[in-house]
């Protein structure tokens, strides 16, 4: 049987449990942690305290908080969001010869699912491979690329590769934003203080080259500049620090806790993410939200992520085209 060419767009994110049970979150933090690109330790020192302590006893912590955000699909939200993303680009894209496809970096489906079922399906020609990460990160982004290219270090063909390694910047993608952020003011009031929260980093990383840190100020001088804010009308802060390492700071429940205290109201929008997930659904629309209003804060007010908004397939649409 003769094989149809083709080429393919792949779509990666990190992932997310494939169903609401503590076995699903502990096959996803298995995959997640042992990736050495994002905890990269001595397999001797970290297995023991990873599968001894950190996944029996955080699995059925994370079991109740994947609860309170689970979409309405029976799915994750960042996997629901992902096929979704998938479908839009798809759409637009009138190639009959090119096939958008997603896949997970630590659930299903994998990389080399995806890639698997692609060169079992068509004669693949040309791959391009878009980590829907905004910010380029080597605890994100370059785990992406060794899984694509842990594919075929065995095999004996191989497609034309183009590998897409941020679009922090891209036109599209910060005026999608600076378009949630305005629908948010027109529908809810504008706040005494927006906030931008990123996913942080331990700081050696930084320190080894990791470009992270400045590409997401550099998404946030793009997006004050659309909406022609002062210095004193926003704040950048990072959350999600796991381990007793320094991390990347302001802490985004530090400074929340602060302006709570100084009965401010605030917006918060978090540009490291297209697709809403548990760090934005619960870290920061539940948990710190509690945390602001316990501490005096007046109003806050949630910017939901770009998710199936039209300015991100935009974006995906013009880094295809590049």
């Amino acid at each position: 049987m003769i094989k149809a060419n083709k080429s393919i767009i792949l779509l990666v994110n990190l992932g997310s449990p494939d169903e609401l049970s503590t076995n699903a979150i502990r096959r996803f933090l298995g995959k997640f942690l042992t990736d050495k690109r994002v905890i990269n330790l001595s397999r001797c020192f970290w297995y023991p305290i990873l599968f001894g302590l950190i996944i029996p006893t955080r699995s059925p912590k994370l079991l109740k908080q994947y609860k309170k955000i689970w979409h309405d699909s029976g799915k994750s939200p960042l996997v629901y969001y992902t096929e979704k993303q998938a479908q839009q680009l798809s759409q637009l894209i009138s190639d009959s010869d090119t096939i958008v496809k997603h896949a997970f970096c630590y659930s299903t489906p994998s990389i080399n699912e995806a890639l698997g079922q692609m060169h079992n399906d068509y004669e693949v020609k040309n791959l391009l491979v878009i980590p829907l990460y905004p910010q380029f990160s080597s605890t994100t982004t370059s785990a992406v690329f060794d899984q694509v290219m842990g594919f075929y270090k065995d095999k004996y063909y191989l497609p034309m590769i183009k590998f897409i390694s941020e679009f922090y910047t891209n036109t599209n993608y910060i005026q999608a934003i600076v378009n949630k952020i305005r629908l948010s003011w027109s529908t809810n009031g504008r706040a005494d203080k927006l906030l931008f929260s990123y996913h942080s980093l331990p700081k050696v990383i930084i320190d080894k080259g990791d470009v992270y840190y400045e590409q997401c100020l550099a998404t946030v001088k793009h997006i004050v500049a659309e909406l022609k804010l002062n210095e004193n009308e926003y704040e950048i802060a990072f959350q999600s620090k796991f381990g007793r390492q320094e991390w990347l700071t302001p802490a985004t429940s530090d400074r929340l806790k602060f302006l709570g205290q100084q009965n401010l109201s605030v917006d918060i929008v978090c540009p490291g993410f297209v697709s809403d997930c548990l760090e934005t659904l619960e870290e920061i629309n539940i948990t710190n939200h509690a945390l602001f209003l316990k501490n005096g804060g007046v109003k806050y007010t949630y910017i939901e992520c770009l998710n199936a908004d039209i300015g991100l397939t935009k974006t995906l649409y013009e880094l295809v085209s590049i």
